[in-house]
């Protein structure tokens, strides 16, 4: 071998054929893997969500490469045709019979070429042979690449038989599942739903088959917990549900399969199942951010967490399910959450598309890069390298020159003249021709234009579901055909019967539940004169507390400035849950002024009622409340509370210097550190936890 030069080994024609195919293949992939690798690294101290779109569009152009690879380059018709050139003599009979050969030694060796698809028969001619064109082949016998192909399909189909095995194994799990519809969970599920903008819930089940919670199901969204949920606290069922409804709105299933079966294919590439558990391992830091920015403190979450994991030990969940933690990734997870200088911020929608587009793209060139042969370059005279490199010889035209300029210049005439004397009636049935069986044409019908001429136009239908419903909501008898009605208008906030539907059952209607959910669906529509007055009349007069409550989210939602003043009423209501809710829907309005009934519910007997207050006077930033806040920060007891005050004194500026003066020399580290924030500038640290909004009722409550 060593008596070879390495060109002359490149140059072997077993390397033209499939293994040249598989070595492009790997490269490729490796310079996509490593790429993403990379691109990771530098991204360590960044967000979780990016450095999981960068592993996720890494698997997705795996994908792609294998066809990439085979099909390129691709044969795109840009250039003129090739020159043609005069046909040679043909040889004469006596020329034949005197053995000469038909064909030139260097026109012979071009025609012979090797495909980059696979070996072909050779094809020989001799010189005496009276039958030149007959190809002569010989059987092949079961070579290193068959063998090779036949391990790897029987590899890959063991994958997915496993794969499709863990699959029967969740579906087993949740046939046997028991459902959990209990007021203690239906209600946390509402609200984590709200929090994360999650548009549908998925089920919730129980089974004793589990130790782990896990999300499962791309057609039907379902979370499966164990048994010992039962007896779990709230703030741990809130943890849970905010990390399993994060799956499910990030479509992390998806990505899971994808990866799932790109190892299937690459399952000997070890860069393969390095991504696939990087991707899984970045979707649930992910999830943990996306539990931490709603407002989760890192201590409790990380303390749920630790309990889940650590009280399971023999359990193990389906692959293809997604785990709330497993015991592997547990440390690097655990110190990302009390890092308090990580980012648990996602990207937006336009950073994940302009992420996704840019590494996409660049992938794809990786991808679709082929090799192309030198050899072709110094090919004979009347040859040509096709767009998969392959050496073939250029069609030779024998027809004259002269006869073709001759033919196409009355052609062009003709074709131009037929052109300008078409009208649109001899067009008509050219076109009723070139569109027989497509697809039938919505109905059309003609408009007359500025000019004279007919234009077609769509004529679309009017949708009379809100009409339809409406007209329930307004006189059907039956209170809960009635809430329906009412629910199912959310959909319609562009129409004037739908809202004038629900502002009449705010006013007048006789049932408290249908009430509360017209204000609820009122909450979707725009702030027109009608909706602000019906909400406010009923924050203010209406005899449930629950619709008092709702009004006051609705209002508050839509960001209603004209109902200020009905909210800052609404503060001295007798209900908590409604003071509450105004305040809120204050601290969402933002009003230039902080209203003063808001600054005295500092003083409200109680607490959350209190914080709930410090927290629309952070968003407020009214300066005349500062006196209030530094009076309830030195009078409160509890920890949550005081920062709660802080977090609304730090984002007042320079005029609270002095409040956060004292606070430095705290022995809380905690609150040295806001202090100290504050001072830099900022809102201090971090989301708020509270408050959490309305969750979305069901029709059938």
């Amino acid at each position: 071998m060593s008596a070879y030069r390495l060109s002359e080994v490149l140059a072997l024609p077993a390397w033209n054929g499939s293994l040249l195919v598989v070595l492009v293949l790997l490269v490729k992939a490796t310079l996509i893997l490593v790429a993403a690798l990379a691109i990771t690294r530098i991204m360590h101290r960044g967000s979780a969500g990016a450095r999981h779109i960068v592993w996720l569009v890494a698997l997705a152009t795996l994908t792609l490469v294998p066809a990439m690879t085979a099909w390129a380059p691709l044969e795109v018709g840009m250039l003129p045709a090739p020159i043609t050139v005069a046909a040679p003599p043909q040889p004469t009979g006596a020329t034949a019979a005197a053995g000469r050969p038909l064909q030139s030694p260097d026109i012979a060796h071009v025609a012979h070429v090797a495909s980059p698809r696979g070996s072909i028969a050779s094809r020989r001619v001799s010189a005496g042979s009276a039958t030149p064109d007959r190809a002569v082949t010989a059987a092949v016998p079961l070579g290193p690449a068959s063998f090779a192909l036949a391990v790897w399909a029987a590899v890959t189909i063991i994958v997915l038989a496993s794969l499709a095995w863990s699959e029967l194994a969740v579906r087993r799990i949740v046939r046997r599942a028991h459902t959990l519809d209990a007021e203690a969970w239906r209600t946390p599920l509402l609200e984590v739903a709200d929090r994360i903008g999650l548009e549908e819930t998925p089920r919730l089940l129980t089974s004793a088959e589990t130790k782990m919670p896990f999300a499962c199901g791309l057609v039907t969204p379902t979370i499966v917990l164990p048994e010992e949920s039962t007896s779990w606290s709230l703030e741990r069922r809130r943890a849970v549900l905010l990390h399993e409804l994060a799956h499910g709105r990030r479509r992390d299933l998806v990505g899971q399969i994808l990866a799932r079966l790109v190892c299937a294919f690459y399952w000997f590439h070890p860069l393969v199942w390095m991504a696939a558990k990087r991707l899984r391992s970045e979707s649930e830091r992910a999830c943990d951010d996306l539990a931490l920015a709603c407002g989760t403190r890192p201590a409790d979450y990380a303390e749920h967490l630790l309990d889940i994991v650590t009280s399971v030990r023999t359990s193990v969940t389906p692959t293809i399910a997604l785990a709330m933690a497993r015991r592997k990734e547990f440390e690097g997870r655990m110190l990302a959450i009390l890092d308090p200088e990580l980012p648990h911020t996602a990207p937006s929608r336009g950073q994940s598309a302009a992420l996704m587009a840019s590494l996409a793209l660049c992938a794809g060139l990786v991808a679709a890069v082929a090799p192309v042969p030198r050899s072709a370059q110094g090919a004979p005279s009347g040859a040509v390298a096709n767009g998969r490199g392959v050496t073939e010889l250029a069609p030779v035209r024998q027809e004259p020159v002269a006869s073709r300029h001759s033919e196409s210049a009355p052609r062009a005439t003709a074709s131009s003249t037929a052109g300008r004397e078409r009208t649109p009636q001899a067009i008509a049935p050219v076109r009723a021709a070139d569109n027989a069986g497509a697809a039938p044409a919505p109905h059309v019908e003609p408009q007359q234009a500025a000019g004279g001429a007919t234009e077609p136009a769509v004529r679309q239908e009017p949708d009379e579901r809100p009409t339809l419903l409406a007209k329930v909501l307004r006189s059907d008898s039956s209170a809960r055909l009635r809430r329906i009605a009412a629910w199912g208008l959310q959909e319609y906030s562009k129409s004037p019967a739908a809202a004038d539907a629900l502002v009449n059952a705010v006013r007048h209607d006789t049932d408290s539940s249908v009430r509360d959910m017209a204000a609820w669906s009122l909450a979707n529509y725009d702030e027109s004169h009608d909706v602000v007055d019906a909400l406010s009349a009923c924050l203010r007069t209406d005899r449930s507390e629950e619709v008092r409550g709702t009004a006051a989210w609705a209002l508050g939602t839509i960001g209603a400035d004209a109902a200020a003043d009905a909210l800052a009423a609404a503060l001295s209501d007798t209900s908590s849950d409604v003071r509450m809710r105004a305040a809120w829907a204050l601290g969402t309005i933002q009003p230039k002024q902080a209203p003063p009934a808001l600054v005295a519910m500092l003083r409200d007997p109680n607490p959350e009622a209190r914080r709930l207050a410090a927290w629309a006077l952070f968003n407020i930033e009214d300066p005349t409340a500062l006196p209030a806040l530094e009076a309830a920060l030195h009078t409160a007891s509890d920890e949550e509370s005081q920062m709660a005050y802080l977090r609304a004194i730090a984002v007042m500026g320079d005029k609270s210097v002095d409040a956060i003066r004292g606070l430095l020399e705290s022995p809380d580290a905690r609150t040295r550190t806001m202090a100290v924030r504050a001072l830099a500038g900022g809102r201090a640290s971090g989301p708020w936890p509270w408050p959490w909004p309305e969750p979305r009722p069901s029709p059938d409550d």
